[in-house]
């Protein structure tokens, strides 16, 4: 079941973001403008966790994570939405998406892994959104993951996300890493069986069948635990 956190009240922020700083510091056409106009009502800062706020040094390159409310007009949100404001706002982004329903909003957390890039410390390097379930926004919400730094609440909130666990030592970039490949290689696995369902001669769906089962076993090997 997926998990909404409780922010605490000194992390309040409380700040309407005007797209139009989104797109000064993230460039974009006609496209993204279009999404943005289609799928998002509004975009509230709700809340900035640092060393004020929630009493936890900076370490690894994280010394602020922001939390930002997306109000949509409907049920979904593309991802090239998220990825443009991740690329915008240089710190760690947890999204709570907003959608109405019939009683009472939900709420979806979404958040991609995100480090310095390491050629140009002034840029971000973002890897895929993953999203959690929708919840009802009434129900009651977690307390924040323990950890001894900002680096370790963003790891603990990152892996209430993602849908495999760390392996033994491994550290945050590497199962971040290792969950992008996973996606990768997911969407290869589900492209050849696509090709597979529409092919109707034999050599060929042997020679799928083969691409196939190397691409599940790959797949297997990223995702098991060890």
């Amino acid at each position: 079941m997926s998990t909404l956190f409780a922010w605490p009240q000194a992390a309040t922020v409380e700040s309407r973001i005007a797209r139009d700083r989104l797109f000064r510091q993230a460039g974009g056409g006609k496209a993204i403008r279009a999404l943005y106009d289609a799928q998002v009502q509004r975009i509230d800062w709700a809340f900035k966790l640092f060393v004020r706020s929630v009493n936890l040094p900076p370490s690894g390159g994280v010394d602020e994570i922001e939390v930002f409310r997306l109000h949509l007009r409907g049920d979904r949100l593309d991802d090239r939405v998220l990825a443009h404001i991740d690329k915008a706002i240089p710190h760690p982004i947890l999204f709570e998406l907003v959608r109405h329903a019939p009683d009472g909003d939900e709420v979806m957390l979404a958040a991609a892994y995100k480090r310095r890039s390491e050629a140009d410390k002034s840029q971000a390097v973002t890897l895929e959104h993953w999203r959690g379930a929708w919840v009802a926004d009434l129900e009651p919400r977690a307390p924040l993951p323990q950890a001894a730094s900002l680096k370790g609440l963003y790891a603990g909130l990152l892996r209430s996300l993602w849908p495999h666990g760390a392996r033994a030592g491994e550290s945050l970039r590497a199962q971040a890493e290792r969950l992008s490949q996973i996606a990768t290689q997911g969407k290869a696995v589900e492209r050849l069986q696509l090709i597979l369902r529409r092919t109707g001669d034999f050599a060929r769906k042997t020679e799928i069948n083969r691409e196939l089962r190397a691409a599940q076993a790959a797949l297997k090997a990223l995702t098991a635990k060890d």
